[in-house]
């Protein structure tokens, strides 16, 4: 989902707003406590508990590893990256954690102090590497990192490895655990290298945000402040109402000579790009419904689900940053939150009518992102399933990324692109789609899928099937739902050669 955090009531905002200029001390204080655990023993988040539980389950499972590569063009300082890189974890302490089992098997997490955690930059040299290899030493690297297992008690939970290729062409590759990170998380940590670098190689102060909380006060909140907050009780009372009588599973069946009962989830991806054309109708669409193209391109998911599942009452996962308080905007960690969007699609509905209609529900449910997604499932007393996530077994978000890191001088001179990396995630559920815009123009795709459930050919025709109903509805927003929920092929389109150049 585009990064967003829940928004305030228009009319509390505005109060807010008018005693603060009136008097500056009755600016609402945040409820978040200050200098929790500075190093030692600190509490963890309701995810970091439910990633570790999932972790002790598959200890070799690399599902949960996050990897990001940057090729930086110029000539690179290596000693002040690798300052940069231990100022990077003296920053954001959360990089520093290992999580243990504590008394009574419960997981507990450890702070080291700065200068304990590990920050060392492994280096390689590839100078004999020819530039068309370049990229595929790039991936190589990327792959080898993220199939070696974390030591979640012992060891770093964050990997850097640095490839030279040439004095003025290098690759960072930058791996880390999802229990210290998430997708928001990643962008600020790029930026502060990237500052970091720079002053690093200039020799002067990094001019970066002050950080008046940590994870560790999130945490702490959560355990103790959650409940006693004002939103806690809205949130509740939302997801009840929103959930009543959902679908407990909203997944297409399985084929069935891959279909198994047990083990650990086997995960394949397949990597695409949209056509530039579909994109430019994504942009359209969400504009004349005063949408967005999150709206529009879940709208689609949703519709395509339907046909799959021949149901018309679904519930997809839609990941949030899980942010509840802007003071956290600069904070590195696992924030993320998994919202379960339920749709119920309408025959005579149009899809320009459903557009709206899911802007409506993503917006309610940015409102209520207070509630962690394990709280929502015990509250409804929804039954877990061995192997399978409860309640949304499929899941769809659009991330909108930043630029890296802006102009080439944040890099104190460097030209620095982020690489594509092209690998299978783990598979978190039956079926997860995940689009992200890089520009006006590009969205890539990754459709991460479980190997017990499908097979690859069925993938793929999961993917092609999404596109093509994708670019139709863009084009013709005002056709009915209800020929397509009667099954069928899409709506016949024109993009069909553009789109098979553009797959990966």
């Amino acid at each position: 989902m585009t990064a967003a955090r829940p928004q305030a009531a228009p009319d509390d905002v505005m109060r807010e707003l008018l005693a603060a200029l009136v008097d500056p001390a009755a600016a609402p204080a945040s409820p978040l406590p200050q200098g929790t655990g500075q190093d030692g023993e600190v509490p963890l988040t309701e995810g970091q508990r439910q990633l570790w539980f999932l972790q002790q389950l598959w200890p070799e499972a690399t599902t949960y590893h996050v990897c990001t590569a940057l090729r930086l063009r110029g000539p690179l300082h290596t000693t002040a990256l690798e300052r940069a890189l231990a100022a990077l974890i003296r920053r954001h302490p959360v990089l520093r954690m290992n999580i243990r089992a504590g008394r009574r098997g419960r997981p507990q997490g450890l702070l080291h102090p700065p200068g304990a955690g590990p920050a060392t930059l492994v280096a390689a040299d590839l100078g004999g590497c020819p530039p068309q290899l370049r990229e595929a030493r790039i991936q190589q690297a990327a792959q080898a990192d993220l199939a070696v297992p974390f030591d979640l008690a012992g060891g770093p939970l964050v990997r850097a490895r640095l490839l030279r290729f040439a004095p003025d062409d290098h690759a960072l590759v930058l791996t880390l655990h999802h229990l210290v990170v998430d997708g928001w998380s990643m962008r600020i940590i790029l930026r502060d290298l990237a500052a970091l670098y720079s002053a690093q190689a200039a020799a002067a102060p990094a001019y970066l945000p002050e950080l008046r909380y940590q994870y560790a006060d999130f945490a702490a909140w959560q355990q103790s402040g959650l409940s006693s907050s004002a939103r806690y009780a809205a949130a509740l009372d939302h997801w009840r109402r929103t959930l009543a009588q959902a679908p407990q599973e909203s997944t297409p069946p399985p084929d069935r000579e891959t279909a198994q009962a047990d083990g650990g989830r086997g995960g394949r991806s397949l990597h695409f790009d949209l056509p530039a054309a579909t994109v430019r109708g994504v942009r359209v669409l969400a504009a004349r419904q005063a949408s967005s193209p999150f709206a529009v391109c879940h709208a689609a998911f949703t519709l395509w689900l339907a046909r799959a599942t021949g149901r018309t009452d679904l519930v997809v996962g839609a990941p949030s940053c899980g942010r509840p308080f802007p003071e956290l905007d600069e904070v590195v960690g696992y924030f993320v939150n998994l919202l379960p969007l339920r749709s119920e699609l309408r025959a005579e509905s149009t899809f320009a009518e459903t557009v709206r209609t899911a802007h409506t529900t993503i917006a309610a449910a940015l409102d209520h992102d207070l509630l962690p997604f394990d709280r929502i499932v015990k509250t409804l007393g929804i039954r877990r399933g061995a192997g399978r996530p409860p309640l949304a077994q499929v899941a769809f978000q659009l991330v909108d990324d930043a630029t890296v890191g802006g102009e080439a001088d944040d890099w104190y001179g460097l030209a620095a692109e982020e690489c594509r990396i092209l690998h299978d995630d783990g598979a978190r559920f039956d079926l997860e789609l995940d689009l992200r815009r890089r520009g006006p123009e590009t969205i890539e795709g990754c459709l991460t899928y479980d190997t017990r459930r499908y097979r690859e050919r069925t993938a793929e025709q999961v993917r092609d099937d999404y596109l093509d109903l994708l670019a139709a509805l863009c084009d013709h927003p005002d056709t009915p739902l209800g020929p397509l929920l009667d099954g069928g092929r899409p709506l016949t389109t024109a993009h069909d050669g553009s789109r098979r150049d553009g797959s990966r």
